[in-house]
């Protein structure tokens, strides 16, 4: 346990200085962040689609992320959000929308793109990751992966990413082993994920986010895998009883953008856009923390019941998943398996 630690601190302790390194860098090129256009020059305007739906801390970072923005580019650059896949995108469908052009910018979670981009479904391989502590140190061998697959589709990846907290399981009756799971139905939000609810006998349903709250409502669904905040962006206290507090996953995200957008954006921008990413990442990963906690809280309060289930669910789960991550990296090959490879390395397992 101590070496598996180490590795992750050495490797975190690494890439903060690549990152601050190239940021320098990057400042140092770009001159004054602050710059206003010249006159008679038009103003630049971009949209921003997430399916982060209002009212979640993290469309609050989204929206103090785009007036941040905008402040500092007085003007000359304009980042507009539209929250909860207002735009008509599926999340699965967002990274060849962003790279055609459809819109500019995104804030997404990873997993959802992993069906076109597989090394974006590292973080959310079932129970691979124990905690976000293991998944910052992964992600300084994870991100000129992700980086790489995404230009080749013309999508940029800018600034840090930063996990929610951890998915757990929401569902209209309790759930304590996994033979409670056989026969559930449950929302797929990736891949990965319907890889371990199809071993432990869980029927499947894929559907986009803004969709699960009448599907739970109808009868569809009887539960969803997911972290405290998206447990109350669904308002899962109006369609569900019951909070599993066991790691499922993780969840990793970012701010990615159009690469012909970015290429043909003026160097100043580029340096608020990156730094304003920054902030946000940083800010997000100390509310997976605290929000995630403060989440549970919020939703017992309003009716659900949390339940902290067997030891043996976690020990079922994690014997029923280790063959799938080997499974997964044979069937994708290429730069997923050599990424896994690298990833499993560091945590020792």
């Amino acid at each position: 346990m101590m070496a598996t630690k180490g590795r992750i601190i050495a490797a975190v302790c690494a890439g903060v200085i690549l990152l601050v390194s190239g940021l320098a860098t990057g400042c140092a090129e770009a001159g004054p962040a602050g710059s206003t256009p010249e006159e008679g020059g038009e103003v630049i305007e971009w949209t921003l689609d997430t399916y982060f739906p209002l009212g979640i801390y993290i469309s609050a970072g989204v929206e103090e992320f785009c007036d941040r923005v905008n402040e500092r580019a007085e003007g000359g650059f304009v980042i507009t959000a539209v929250f909860g896949s207002a735009l008509g995108v599926k999340g699965p469908d967002v990274a060849t929308a962003l790279g055609s052009g459809t819109f500019e910018a995104d804030f997404t979670a990873f997993p959802y793109l992993s069906g076109d981009i597989p090394v974006l479904g590292i973080a959310g391989l079932p129970t691979l990751f124990k905690s976000n502590f293991e998944g910052f140190g992964a992600h300084y061998i994870l991100t000129p992966y992700y980086r790489s697959e995404l230009l080749q589709r013309n999508v940029r990846q800018v600034g840090g990413i930063w996990f929610f907290p951890k998915q757990c399981m929401w569902s209209k009756e309790p759930i304590k082993t996994v033979e409670d799971l056989d026969g559930k139905t449950f929302r797929g939000f990736s891949p990965e994920a319907t890889m371990l609810l199809d071993e432990l006998g869980v029927n499947v349903i894929s559907m986009a986010m803004p969709e699960v709250y009448t599907a739970l409502q109808r009868g569809m669904l009887d539960a969803i895998v997911g972290s405290t905040a998206s447990a109350q962006a669904v308002s899962a206290w109006e369609v569900l009883d019951y909070g599993i507090d066991v790691t499922f996953s993780l969840a990793d995200s970012g701010f990615i953008v159009n690469n012909d957008a970015w290429e043909a954006l003026p160097a100043r921008y580029q340096v608020i856009l990156t730094e304003e990413a920054d902030r946000l990442a940083a800010i997000a990963n100390s509310q997976a923390v605290t929000e995630e906690e403060a989440g549970w809280a919020d939703l017992a309060s309003k009716g659900i019941t949390r339940i902290t289930p067997e030891p043996s669910l976690a020990e079922d789960m994690a014997a029923a998943a280790a063959p799938i991550w080997d499974t997964w990296g044979e069937e994708k090959g290429g730069t997923a398996a050599e990424a896994l490879d690298k990833v499993r390395a560091l945590l020792g397992r």
